[in-house]
């Protein structure tokens, strides 16, 4: 198997069986001749998580299904069914807290601390975890009330993948954040058990990276955590392992 961080939020997820597209907006490397089924998963309608070019590049792949929070149906769902109608049967757009099985695959979704879903995704013997924006989004600006509210928040929806075995996670680490950009990654990975965590959200910065490894709070994760230094970056995980 082989995971490809395109960018920021966007991996791409390659297996003998099939493609899994995780918050594609139009950047990063694509395979140009898709035959097996890709899964496009769109977490929410933000732009740097979510783009109409998914269904320009799959739309008329009859082996391509779409995966989509219920927000991008609020916001585009209009503008998709008329300038997109070939895909309307394909797109399968899922509220929190809710399960659905496509083919063989099974997806679970949680609630968000920002907007649209968190995905739970159980596939050829492995499960994944997509968290979107789905963060403890604590920032030094806002009033203690306001953090206050977001942690429990927070908390709440993490409360739902406690102690959960999660083969390959995809969760965010943000510099904007500054002395509280490690705090999300470190609750995700001391309340799952996961066993490979691609830290996301970088907006280009891959001095992200350099901070996460040279963060003593963080070391006893150095194991768990995959080292992403550059766009297009593809990383081999044997299969069955």
């Amino acid at each position: 198997m082989i995971i490809t961080h395109l960018t920021h939020s966007t991996f791409l997820v390659e297996s003998d069986k099939a493609y899994i597209l995780f918050d594609y907006f139009g950047k990063g490397f694509l395979p140009k001749d898709i035959k097996k089924n890709i899964y496009i998963f769109s977490s929410h309608s933000h732009q740097d998580h979510f783009d109409m070019k998914i269904f320009e590049l799959f739309g008329d792949n009859p082996k391509a299904f779409f995966i989509l929070s219920y927000d991008i149906k609020r916001k585009f769902g209009k503008r998709i069914k008329n300038e997109y109608p070939i895909c309307q049967n394909k797109i399968t757009y899922m509220m929190p807290d809710k399960h659905i099985e496509i083919n063989d695959m099974y997806i679970e979704t949680i609630g968000s601390t920002d907007a649209g879903v968190g995905y739970i995704i159980e596939y050829d013997n492995k499960t994944f975890f997509h968290s979107g924006d789905l963060h403890l989004w604590t920032w030094k600006e806002e009033s203690a009330d306001y953090n206050e509210k977001m942690k429990k928040r927070y908390f709440r929806e993490m409360k739902k993948i406690h102690n959960k075995k999660i083969n390959y996670a995809f969760y965010p680490v943000d510099l904007r954040q500054a002395e509280d950009y490690d705090i999300g990654i470190r609750y995700f990975l001391d309340n799952t058990e996961t066993e490979k965590v691609f830290p996301m959200h970088y907006f280009g910065d891959y001095l992200a990276t350099d901070m996460i490894f040279k963060n003593d709070s963080l070391s006893n994760y150095y194991g768990r955590i995959i080292k992403i230094e550059h766009e297009n970056q593809s990383f081999n995980f044997e299969e069955g392992k």
